[in-house]
């Protein structure tokens, strides 16, 4: 795996790791998981070509070693941290709207036994907030063990090897010091490979159809094939239908041979 391509994998696991993202759905995690098991298999079966990737997850071992070591109380404080000014927002919105709730016809106030379908703090169940059983089974689906192996053993190598130079040191050494190190013995037992098959969509369709065309069309303008203003390379999708842009070339040909 190139350098490219090393750090946007790990930069895409530090967003996923987010805790706007993270605390955005139930089941955000899974994202995640996935995410771990590509880290995993490249680790325990394509370790020795792929030091970019290996260096990439050192670099942000605190992102990982965070996320391994996640608790109850730390995840309550990143919610309230992510999504904090959201609830307040939404509990005086709230407070507002269902105030009108809580007098009678005659503008009366109503006592707390009176109004059985009070909404206070109603707004709570509408957000998603970490809770024991959630991360009871965030833990079991996120394979950390690997990766966390791998941390123990290549980090104070990295700070040996950085220590030695005054913190300064060139990037191909620590590669070279990576590609010296084995891992042999130090991981877990080999996991069978989990092969997860594409499922097709509308989206990944568009994005596919669209990088496709896009490459094709790009890399045929020296010698251009293509005219530019009849190209699509987006299609718009309203109501579960799809709606391509219509094309005027050829309306516009037979307006020009009327003409002529």
């Amino acid at each position: 795996m190139s350098l490219v391509g090393a750090v946007k994998l790990v930069n895409l696991f530090e967003l996923l790791a987010s805790p706007k993202f993270l605390f955005s759905n139930y089941k955000a995690y899974q994202h995640l998981s996935q995410l771990l098991e590509v880290f995993n298999n490249i680790i325990q079966y394509q370790y020795a070509d792929n030091q970019h990737l290996v260096y990439a997850i050192i670099r942000r071992k605190d992102t990982f070693g965070k996320l391994a070591t996640l608790n109850l109380s730390r995840a309550m404080s990143l919610y309230e941290k992510a999504y904090g000014d959201q609830i307040a927002t939404t509990q005086a919105h709230q407070k507002r709207i269902v105030s009108v709730k809580h007098v009678d016809e005659h503008g009366r106030a109503l006592r707390a036994d009176d109004d059985d379908d009070s909404d206070d703090g109603s707004f709570v169940g509408k957000n998603f907030e970490p809770n024991e059983v959630w991360l009871t089974e965030f833990k079991e689906k996120m394979p950390f063990e690997t990766i966390t192996r791998l941390l123990q053993h290549m980090v104070p190598v990295i700070d040996d090897v950085i220590s030695r130079v005054d913190g300064v040191v060139d990037e191909h050494v620590i590669l070279n010091v990576l590609d010296e190190v084995t891992m042999v013995g130090l991981l877990p037992v080999p996991h069978p490979i989990v092969i997860r098959k594409y499922q097709a969509n509308q989206y990944t369709a568009l994005w596919f159809t669209a990088y496709l065309w896009g490459v094709i069309y790009v890399n045929h303008q020296s010698l251009p094939i293509f005219d530019g203003q009849a190209i699509q390379l987006f299609r718009v999708s309203m109501d579960g239908q799809e709606y391509e842009e219509v094309e005027y070339e050829e309306e516009e040909d037979e307006e020009e041979e009327d003409f002529e």
